[in-house]
């Protein structure tokens, strides 16, 4: 540990819960498992966005309300999730917590949650923020799958600007160090979320830090404020108004850009990058500096940058865009790739053969059609896979498209040795990006 964190020994957990119209059942089930905890050294801020005279005199509830640990807070108005967790925590470091640990209305936390909590961010330090993982509550069934299998994508240190494009902290998973909502008491109007806000300040301070366990049940239904789009689509429940809001390249785009310059403005970093945050231009750098920094280490990342500077330079939606809902909506099973793939070599086969029934075109011009298709498709899949390594069959494919190709050319008369050459020139375009990839790892 740093000699400056020996002296750090934060204890008091401020525990800040923003909550609007909760079902009784699950926010006394959420308040039990708080009430629980092996820490015992919290405070627990229950900010409410509806009335408290809907759930008051609900008998699950009733202990809670008597527990002074438990502080009822009824808005006057509604502010709405992001300012209402603003208005949790600053009522919370007016009573002089050490530490902040977000919690939503419809989870539950395992009882070691804010004591192992606590250690981690003990060992990493002030002005720093831990996350766990958790498992799911899916019709009040816990399953084995855990959060971060649809969450986490990135392990390790990440940029800011990674950061910014990739959010992978879930707010009822943070704990962090209340200073950093001293220095930022305001959760800009740009960030939607509250819980990304503060990773995104977690970051330029002390850093943020995963615990790779299970702290806690993260409950799937209907109404959830995000949820898991994965697992909403397995359910057959819509999309939350959030995930529609922001689900076009061109909208989440410009999202990223404008939390982006916002931390430009808040978020301590040299003068000169924050002129690349603050601007289009410069985001779109910064987002092609991520890509060429993730390209060979980072798979998902790497595309989500990619994603992102394309929906940047987007002046409107755009019929990729609405070939994306349309591909969504397809089930699992439909490979769209290999089908387009398998109709595309086809209709060349086609075209080729009805080349053969006019006289004015020679074997040597279809060959040459032949090898061009050929030349094109292949550094197509072989582009895809370069930027955004997510077409793990490309070798099959490769071999199937030349295997094709080379028999054409026979059945035109190509000799043996244009014959190999159509076949080996898919094959030549991945040896040589495997080769490339195994230089750089």
């Amino acid at each position: 540990m740093p000699q400056g964190n020996v002296a750090w020994q934060p204890s008091l957990v401020g525990i800040a819960l923003a909550a609007y119209q909760p079902n009784p059942v699950w926010l006394a089930e959420q308040l039990a498992s708080i009430a629980t905890q092996a820490h015992t050294e919290w405070i627990c801020m229950i900010t409410l966005d509806s009335p408290l005279q809907e759930i008051s005199s609900v008998p699950d509830l009733s202990p809670f309300l008597q527990d002074e640990r438990f502080i009822w807070v009824e808005n006057p108005e509604r502010l709405g999730l992001r300012s209402n967790f603003q208005k949790a925590t600053q009522l919370l470091i007016a009573r002089g917590v050490d530490l902040i640990a977000f919690c939503d209305q419809d989870d539950v936390w395992l009882p070691e949650k804010i004591a192992e909590s606590v250690a981690a961010i003990k060992a990493r330090g002030p002005l720093s923020m831990v996350y766990c993982d958790a498992y799911l509550l899916v019709d009040d069934a816990t399953r084995p799958d855990r959060l971060h299998e649809y969450t986490i994508k990135t392990d390790g240190k990440m940029s800011i600007a990674e950061r910014i494009i990739q959010p992978q902290v879930n707010g009822f998973c943070e704990v962090f160090d209340a200073s950093l909502a001293k220095i930022h008491p305001e959760i800009p109007v740009e960030s939607p979320d509250h819980d990304h806000w503060y990773s995104l300040v977690a970051a330029a301070y002390g850093g943020v830090h995963r615990i790779d366990k299970p702290l806690a049940l993260y409950r799937q239904h209907a109404g959830n404020t995000i949820g898991i789009s994965m697992v909403r689509a397995q359910q057959g429940w819509d999309k939350t108004e959030p995930l529609k809001r922001y689900s076009t390249l061109r909208e989440n785009a410009h999202l990223r850009a404008s939390i982006a310059r916002r931390a430009s403005k808040e978020l301590p970093m040299s003068k000169g990058l924050a002129l690349f945050y603050r601007h289009s231009a410069g985001w779109l750098l910064i987002l092609l500096a991520v890509m060429g920094r993730r390209l060979f280490s980072d798979q998902f990342l790497a595309a989500n940058a990619y994603r992102k500077a394309w929906g940047l330079i987007l002046l409107e939606s755009s019929q990729r865009e609405v070939v994306q809902q349309v591909r969504k909506r397809l089930p699992k099973q439909i490979k769209v790739v290999r089908t387009a793939l398998a109709a595309g070599a086809l209709l060349l086969a086609a075209s080729a053969l009805a080349a053969t029934q006019l006289q004015d075109i020679s074997v040597a011009v279809i060959a040459t059609f032949v090898l061009v298709c050929l030349l094109a498709v292949s550094l197509v899949i072989t582009g895809l896979r370069y930027l955004q390594h997510q077409m793990p069959h490309t070798l099959v494919l490769l071999v199937g498209l030349g295997a094709l190709s080379s028999l054409l050319a026979q059945l035109f008369g190509a000799n043996v040795w244009s014959t190999i050459a159509i076949a080996a020139v898919p094959m030549a375009a991945n040896v040589l990006y495997r080769l490339r990839w195994m230089k750089r790892t």
